[in-house]
């Protein structure tokens, strides 16, 4: 496959890909790393929110509780309170971040993708932020006991 990447904001072009209607990505050279850093930005300080908000809860059930409440569905049954307020949370996330993205003509498939996408990262950072935290328990206490006390004084820190 012989592929020809352009500068710009022109659009990156295969022979396998011929035919396709492609749309250019605006933000380039200063702006495009502006923009990254403020998509970074956004997710980084919106996880961390929903975890330090809700550790409490997030900790205390499966891990998979988070899935329904970063999308807003459920399967069967209906959100508990919590996952709607981080729904609230994850909705105006994903708004900010398709504002940088400033694309245009986009369809309703092209914007679920992007969607897709913001959603399993932020499931994702969420997800590895709890995670973190159970290890980071066990190695201070030696232990699988769930500490409680260990939770008020939770700090986070870095990113996934």
């Amino acid at each position: 496959m012989k592929a020809k990447f352009k500068t710009t904001d022109q659009v990156i072009d295969t022979q396998a890909d011929k035919g396709r209607k492609h749309i250019p990505f605006s933000l380039i050279h200063e702006e495009y790393e502006i923009g990254i850093l403020r998509i970074k930005d956004i997710i980084d300080k919106t996880t961390n929110s929903i975890f330090t908000s809700y550790k409490k809860k997030l900790l205390s059930e499966p891990i998979t509780y988070i899935v329904p409440a970063v999308w807003g569905k459920i399967k069967h049954g209906k959100l508990t309170a919590c996952q709607r307020e981080i729904n609230e949370k994850i909705t105006p996330m994903i708004s900010s971040i398709m504002e940088i993205f400033e694309l245009e003509e986009i369809n309703g498939a092209q914007r679920f993708a992007i969607e897709y996408l913001i959603r399993g990262l932020a499931t994702s950072k969420i997800t590895y932020l709890i995670e973190s935290f159970k290890n980071q328990q066990k190695t201070k206490t030696g232990s699988e006991e769930k500490n409680p006390a260990l939770l008020d004084n939770l700090d986070t820190f870095g990113n996934a």
